[in-house]
């Protein structure tokens, strides 16, 4: 792969990561569930204790998560890696805000940390297939 190929790569890489946010903030379920691999692992631990999603796991538990929050997910800094031409590594700086209503729990949450996470093309597509969310810090408000 040329490094022009590679820059390609990249961007498209960064684009698929702003469909992540996007489609998890606005709550595009089948849009989110698209940009991972039909095998991708997402490793929430931070989060949730214990729990590693794989495949369409993933956007039927963080619809669930995520369900009467408002969100707002940024994503910094990416630090892409073409590894080959069908696979990348990246990492991303991150910052999240969540807000649930009156139901359930009504709280704010403002989170900081880091996405790593590992990517493959098949079918002249990128798509995540491994990622690992890894909070340094989370700052919640009871309302």
């Amino acid at each position: 792969m040329n490094d022009i190929e590679k820059l390609l790569a990249i961007e498209e890489i960064k684009n698929l990561k702003a469909r992540y946010f996007r489609c998890v903030d606005t709550k595009d379920w089948h849009g989110f569930n698209a940009v991972f691999a039909p095998e991708a692992r997402f490793d929430i631990t931070d989060d949730v204790a214990g729990c590693v999603l794989v495949g369409p796991e993933i956007a039927d538990k963080v619809s669930g998560l995520l369900a009467g929050c408002d969100s707002v997910h940024h994503g910094h800094c990416p630090e892409i890696e073409i590894t080959s031409n069908t696979t990348a590594t990246g990492i991303w700086a991150m910052e999240d805000l969540l807000r649930w209503g009156e139901e359930s729990p009504n709280q704010t949450a403002h989170g900081y940390g880091h996405y790593f996470e590992t990517y493959e093309k098949t079918s002249g597509r990128w798509y995540i297939k491994a990622m690992k969310l890894r909070r340094l810090r989370v700052d919640v408000i009871k309302t």
